[in-house]
């Protein structure tokens, strides 16, 4: 189940949600109201699904190999500000 959370940017009201897609990646939602304005796809490597390579691989290699990062709500600000700027 995708948990919708909100989140303010610039003194408006955003909703949005992270969905994983594969393993690999998760898709960004942001919505105004009812109208959907940001959809993207980001790159995410899930630790859990990928828990054996990440405990036995070489450091160096796992990061410049791996998005071990997790969406976090100051990334979702700056995407959906730059979604607002294109618009």
């Amino acid at each position: 189940m995708t948990r919708i959370r909100e989140i303010v940017v610039d003194d408006v009201t955003y909703r949005w949600s992270v969905t994983p897609i594969d393993p690999s990646w998760v898709r960004v939602r942001a919505w105004r109201g009812r109208e959907q304005i940001l959809a993207e796809r980001l790159r995410f490597d899930d630790p859990w699904l990928n828990y054996g390579p990440l405990l036995t691989g070489d450091p160096e290699l796992i990061e410049q190999n791996f998005r071990l990062e997790p969406v976090r709500p100051r990334q979702v600000a700056d995407l959906i500000r730059r979604a607002v700027r294109n618009s």
